[in-house]
């Protein structure tokens, strides 16, 4: 069983530096002009609760350049989102519509679907062509560069891609070791296991900044976002991937920045949600794996559907060593200093070559981090004994995260140069 557990954690371990090399091959397009490019931007805002973050997020958004569109769902919110969303409807760009209490509060794919249908009602299709027309979803909380649609647009030159996901950081990552980690995550995950995902072909939808064409949402039906689904993002572009719809793409120099969780119990709430969203679209793998993709498409994306599988026994596997080691103080060997480190920090040397060569952070420094950031691994471990506990109870509620910063302390980054800043500090 040891040995299993350890030939598991070779693999994932294996697995990510490859996706680390591949990355370094990784090219894009340059940016160009989103304004030149004939396409249309709709930028649909799902809003629940969100007074206190909603009015710096669409002041952001309108200082886009390109054509665009913005359209705030409220999904029955019981403050004054809706009071904070009038003032901005006074620009032609801005829309609101208000979801009925009867049919609010049914998860995130839901509010996007109505979305949907009102971009339809709008009629600009006849217009632009439901080809070029990209449907680009951001939280309530985010933050972006003037320059984003600028970055997204040379990707759909491209008639193959129906599907962009931009990166994603956290404007609040200097908050606590929570935030900060929640960074280096999101930030690893685009920089290295994104960008190699853009040759292999198995690039996903992420939520917060992703773009896909009116046409290709057209052609899963009239509700593309499963309404009761805990990872719509990703049940959206499996169902892209398995129709043979056309290729998804990662854009890295596209940035949105949101709220991180500064709270320990509220970030195992909300990965756990993730998680089980993610272990339900194991339902997708049959159908993957029989379709039309690339064979190193489908191996990519059955890997990384099963990758959650491998949390608990690699966490257990960790305690144990970590026991064992602690047990025998004072009696350390080199080989069992060494096999503690290579179970416990796998991750270790990734994120210390991200901090020195990307963040341009000390040796130190990067070392120190690099070395705590496994720690956050423990927030994976609760959330996954917490996913599996729901599945096996058959609980799956869809609870929002509540948000944590203030119009006020979100003042940092919004324009262009605070951002850039941002990169330069995190």
């Amino acid at each position: 069983m040891y040995t299993a557990v350890t030939m598991t954690i070779l693999f994932v371990a294996l697995y990510g530096y490859a996706l680390a090399v591949l990355a370094a091959r990784s090219s894009e397009p340059r940016p160009g002009d989103a304004l030149d490019s004939g396409l249309l931007f709709v930028l649909l805002v799902p809003a629940l609760n969100e007074e206190r973050v909603i009015s710096r997020t669409l002041s952001s958004l309108l200082r886009l350049r390109g054509n665009f569109l913005v359209l705030v769902i409220d999904d029955d919110s019981d403050d004054d989102t809706v009071g904070s969303v009038e003032p901005f409807l006074k620009n032609p760009r801005v829309r609101l519509l208000r979801q009925p209490p009867g049919e609010a509060r049914r998860g995130k794919g839901h509010v996007l679907n109505a979305g949907l249908a009102a971009i339809r009602q709008m009629r600009i299709s006849e217009y632009f062509g439901a080809q070029n027309i990209i449907v680009t979803v951001f939280d309530a909380d985010a933050r972006v560069e003037p320059g984003f649609l600028d970055a997204v647009a040379p990707y759909f030159a491209d008639p193959r891609v129906v599907g962009v996901q931009s990166a994603v950081r956290m404007y609040n990552a200097d908050t606590n070791l929570l935030t900060f980690w929640q960074n280096l995550e999101f930030a690893i995950w685009g920089r290295v296991m994104c960008r190699a995902k853009n040759l292999l072909g198995s690039a996903t939808l992420g939520g917060n900044g992703q773009c896909v064409r009116l046409s290709a949402l057209e052609g899963l039906g009239e509700e593309p976002w499963r309404a009761d689904s805990l990872t719509e993002d990703l049940d959206l572009s499996l169902r892209l991937l398995a129709s043979g719809s056309g290729l998804l793409r990662f854009c890295p120099s596209a940035t949105v920045w949101q709220e991180a969780v500064p709270e320990l119990g509220r970030l195992v709430r909300q990965r756990s949600r993730w998680m089980q969203g993610h272990l339900v679209c194991w339902q997708y793998l049959p159908r993957l794996l029989r379709g039309v993709l690339p064979l190193r498409t489908r191996l990519d994306l059955a890997v990384f559907l099963l990758l959650p599988a491998t949390i608990l026994p690699i966490g257990l596997a960790a305690l144990v060593s970590w026991h064992q080691l602690l047990s025998g103080f004072g009696d350390w060997r080199v080989p069992a200093l060494a096999l503690t480190y290579a179970v416990g920090f796998v991750v270790a040397p990734l994120a210390v070559a991200y901090l020195v060569r990307i963040e341009g952070r000390g040796i130190f420094s990067s070392l120190l981090h690099g070395h705590l950031f496994v720690f956050y691994s423990g927030v994976w471990f609760l959330s996954s004994v917490a996913a599996w506990w729901n599945i096996l109870l058959g609980r799956r509620g869809w609870a929002k995260t509540a948000r944590f910063t203030t119009e006020e302390e979100a003042e940092g980054p919004s324009l262009a140069g605070d951002l850039s800043q941002k990169k330069e500090v995190l």
